[in-house]
């Protein structure tokens, strides 16, 4: 019992410890949340059409670097060829409103969604600007026209 009397006050102080850097990591977090730039401007990401096609899907990281008011470096994490190709082409349309030069990243995910349809659709994005895009459309599959003739006569 002694032992345990003994080894309480640090058991609260290890606990009061724990609870402070959680807050102060929180603060950070919330700092860091602030400092990204607002997008002022910027074209609506689509679904690649090659990439579609190819059956290609799969999350983008692009490391980007603004000079205070649009795009001045992109460079790339990961993510494969095609994607990525449109990523950089839509960040590049992107223009901020005023703020310090800076540097964060940005990942795109697209999303091949089913059922597939026979012929290309309107890609769904949903934006969470300039950190998280992701663009979804539905798969594509190879139709006979001839046979859904056949099915209306």
């Amino acid at each position: 019992m002694m032992i345990y009397a003994k080894s309480y006050p640090m058991q609260r102080f290890l606990v009061g410890l724990i609870m402070l850097s959680g807050m102060v990591s929180s603060a950070f977090a919330q700092k860091a949340g602030q400092a990204v730039p607002l997008l002022s401007a910027g074209t609506m990401p689509l679904y690649p059409r090659m990439a579609l096609a190819s059956h290609v899907q799969g999350v983008v990281k692009i490391r980007v670097t603004t000079d205070g008011k649009k795009v001045s470096s992109l460079e790339t994490e990961s993510g494969p060829a095609m994607l990525v190709a449109a990523a950089k082409e839509n960040i590049l349309t992107w223009r901020f409103y005023a703020h310090k030069p800076m540097t964060f990243v940005t990942m795109f995910e697209y999303v091949i969604e089913e059922p597939a349809k026979c012929d290309f659709g309107n890609s769904v994005a949903v934006l969470k600007l300039p950190l998280d895009v992701r663009v979804s459309t539905n798969g594509l599959k190879t139709c006979d026209p001839a046979a859904q003739i056949k099915g209306h006569t």
